[in-house]
């Protein structure tokens, strides 16, 4: 798949910025063209989602959740292509096996989470999908991310989506940290009128109060 319009080199300048993140132009090719593929697939994959979120409504207690979320902007995967590659990760690499273009949050009940999400996995088996290998992350005692997701995909790679899975509680207290949470993991360095890094502080600002909403939020299920 190709994009229909010319894509020349990528600059996130701001004014507060020293080290703008900047791809060339044939990595903004590479990303603004995987892009385009998860948004060719995004339609397809929300009627799977919903489709599955509404077998598993009873007893199961499943919804989706955060629809403006599930296709990732272009510009915050233009960013993040290019904070990788400040770290030396390869943009073509990175931007081959990146599965959270489309993402989807399934809430379950929290009695019944456990068996909520084997049975996502028995449902996505059953239509074709397969597992991304080493895509499972279970952060339940994560105190700034509470829950757990996985990547799947149709044999040979595509489209390839992410399923977060979060009981009420806790992706009720995700959403009221969102913004906190996205401060707390920013890798660009941040400095005042005189030169001082304050990440820091706000890293540990943000990280004291995640942490407070989610003790007053803990009921779940193991995973």
């Amino acid at each position: 798949m190709s994009t229909d319009k010319p894509v020349g080199a990528w600059q996130d300048a701001r004014p507060d910025d020293a080290r703008p993140l900047a791809l060339t132009a044939e990595e903004n090719l590479l990303v603004t063209v995987r892009w385009e593929k998860a948004r060719a697939a995004h339609e397809h994959l929300d009627a799977v989602l919903e489709t599955l979120a509404a077998r598993l409504g009873e007893p199961y207690g499943a919804r989706l959740e955060g629809k403006q979320y599930r296709l990732k902007g272009l510009l915050a995967f233009r960013r993040q292509a290019a904070a990788r590659k400040r770290l030396r990760v390869d943009v073509a690499a990175f931007a081959r096996k990146v599965s959270d273009l489309n993402r989807y949050t399934l809430v379950l009940a929290t009695d019944h989470y456990t068996a909520g999400v084997q049975q996502t996995y028995a449902l996505l088996h059953e239509q074709g999908f397969e597992l991304v290998p080493g895509s499972e992350r279970n952060t339940w005692e994560d105190p700034l991310y509470k829950g757990f997701r996985a990547a799947w995909q149709r044999p040979g790679g595509e489209p390839r989506f992410e399923i977060r899975f979060h009981t009420a509680e806790s992706y009720s207290v995700q959403s009221e940290n969102h913004l906190l949470y996205d401060l707390y993991r920013s890798i660009r360095v941040r400095r005042d009128a005189e030169g001082v890094d304050i990440s820091k502080a706000r890293e540990q600002a943000a990280e004291l109060v995640q942490s407070e909403r989610y003790g007053r939020n803990t009921a779940k299920e193991s995973y």
